[in-house]
């Protein structure tokens, strides 16, 4: 896959959700939102998280699957992530609680996920693309 290089980090998750919004998927598939976070004081991490909400049926359980990026600054103030490194959580509701379903790399969620999985990777590459 490719790496995905950005100055200016402060905007992603609003990029991200413009560009969600335009994809096409599924009717059972939605864009859900996305969060940007930086889990250290110095800003040298930084996570997106994004999330589509998936019904399979009329009578099938909501499921929500968050896609996790990281990204690391470089010494040059550049924030780097590989989109190979992407995390991919299925969660549902279990009696008022969240539970874990599944969770896998991008390799695993191209199987498993497929069309949510290929929604990420173009709108990483869109992201990618307009910031070059």
């Amino acid at each position: 896959m490719a790496m995905i290089r950005l100055r200016e980090i402060d905007s992603l998750n609003r990029l991200y959700e413009e560009n969600l919004r335009s994809v096409s998927m599924d009717k059972d598939v939605k864009a859900g939102g996305a969060l940007l976070t930086f889990p250290d004081k110095e800003r040298n991490l930084c996570e997106l998280s994004a999330t589509f909400i998936v019904k399979k049926g009329r009578f099938s359980k909501e499921q929500r699957v968050v896609v996790v990026l990281p990204f690391k600054k470089d010494s040059d103030g550049v924030y780097v992530a590989n989109v190979e490194e992407s995390v991919f959580h299925v969660v549902e509701d279990d009696k008022g609680s969240l539970k874990e379903v599944w969770s896998g790399r991008l390799s695993e969620a191209m199987d498993r996920l497929g069309e949510i999985a290929r929604a990420h990777v173009n709108i990483i590459s869109a992201i990618s693309k307009a910031s070059s």
